[in-house]
């Protein structure tokens, strides 16, 4: 028959061992959970970026019908941007950093090669051509496909290959 010093001994709590278990099993659940959430995140985010592209180039596209040729800023199409422009989880494109994901950019369209991996698009576009260009903001934000673009005659590029990061 058990004494109160034995019942007491039992209903104290959790021995050492049992905690060490128990965060052990926690450990193991978040190293194989946070990878998981972390590309989620990521996929996310290029989900948006994708998206403003698709809705700057449009932009682009009803304007040169109005103008007879492309616009030459952001500003031009109706975005409040005196400097950099920004895109921020929401969708929304400003010209306020907070929240972003990405810097958005006009440049011009390379004359030959394509877009390719988007590095190499500088220059102002002109009345013909544009490209647009999405930066991560932070390098967090997108570590496989990074800096997104898309150009006036439908090509589209990505840091990390064009065709894996415009179809996920």
């Amino acid at each position: 028959m058990p004494t109160n010093r034995t019942a007491m001994r039992r209903s104290r709590g959790f021995s050492l061992t049992e905690l060490l278990i128990a965060f052990a099993v926690l450990g193991i659940l978040t190293a194989i959970a946070l990878p998981s959430y972390r590309g989620y995140v990521e996929r996310t985010n290029r989900t948006v970026a994708k998206t403003a592209l698709s809705e700057i180039a449009s932009r682009q596209e009803s304007y040169a019908t109005d103008h007879k040729g492309y616009a030459s800023s952001l500003a031009a199409l109706g975005y409040n941007s005196s400097g950099s422009t920004y895109l921020n989880s929401q969708g929304s494109i400003s010209a306020s950093s907070t929240g972003a994901l990405y810097t958005l950019s006009l440049t011009a369209l390379p004359t030959s090669g394509g877009l390719g991996n988007c590095s190499a698009l500088t220059g102002t576009p002109n009345a013909r051509s544009y490209a647009i260009r999405a930066v991560p903001y932070a390098s967090r934000i997108d570590q496989t496909c990074g800096t997104l673009c898309i150009g006036s005659n439908g090509d589209r590029g990505a840091t990390g290959g064009a065709d894996s990061c415009w179809q996920r």
